[in-house]
């Protein structure tokens, strides 16, 4: 009976990581094509799942710079350094060109159709 529980939510839980990473993939291509309108289109449906993932997407370079770099340090100096270098500035151009790009988009959508309250 547990067994049986357990492959329905294993089941249910691949059919929604699939649904959502669909929708994830659909959304950064039209981010690109047309940006207006799919963050348009996300805050109207009030999709809170896509705008946690499309914001997390702008977080991506720093969480996997920061992992990477964890990684190595600890390989290669056996201790986490704290200096950086132009890896680092790299990173941080990434991060804050997708940032702005969405940051913007996200105001245009909240000034030409501001949130209703109902």
């Amino acid at each position: 009976m547990i067994e049986k529980r357990l492959k329905n939510i294993l089941r249910l839980g691949i059919l929604i990581g699939a649904r959502q990473g669909y929708f994830l993939g659909r959304n950064w291509y039209l981010l690109i094509r047309d940006p207006y309108l799919t963050v348009k289109g996300i805050v109207e449906k009030r999709d809170k799942s896509q705008i946690l993932l499309i914001g997390m997407t702008a977080m991506a370079p720093a969480v996997l710079y920061l992992i990477a770099r964890v990684i190595t340090d600890l390989i290669f100096y056996r201790q986490i350094l704290w200096m950086t270098g132009r890896v680092f500035l790299v990173a941080g151009l990434i991060q804050m060109t997708v940032l702005v790009y969405l940051g913007y988009w996200t105001i245009q959508v909240i000034r030409k159709n501001p949130p209703s309250s109902a």
